[in-house]
């Protein structure tokens, strides 16, 4: 009877874990939104969308990928291309804010609320 308690106790416990921290947003989704973009001391606003296109401000309509890996890479292509024109390691700190990195470019971005 007691290893019951303790088996259901258990289980219990690893329920209540499990329901608490939910399901962690992979970098796919958590770059989704719009981020006002920080590079070399100016600041454009860009919105990543869930279709996989990309507006940065001023700029065309483009597309992009995220790679999940070690690390997390974003591939950024033309509208009407499949090839990779950069790719930009993406390390995020938190969920509101993210660095792009690599090929001499260095872009903190901000989540715009």
């Amino acid at each position: 009877m007691k290893s019951y308690r303790i088996l259901f106790g258990s289980a219990l416990v690893s329920l209540i874990v499990l329901l608490a921290c939910g399901s962690a947003a992979v970098p796919a989704e958590l770059i989704v939104g719009n981020w006002d973009a920080e590079q070399m001391g100016e600041t454009r606003s860009v919105e990543f969308r869930s279709d996989g296109t990309v507006q940065p401000e001023g700029e065309e309509l483009q597309r992009y990928t995220v790679v999940e890996g070690e690390p997390d890479i974003v591939q950024m292509k033309d509208l009407n291309s499949d090839v990779v024109y950069v790719e930009l390691e993406l390390v995020f700190d938190g969920e509101n804010k993210c660095t792009l990195s690599g090929e001499g470019i260095t872009v903190t971005l901000n989540r715009v609320e």
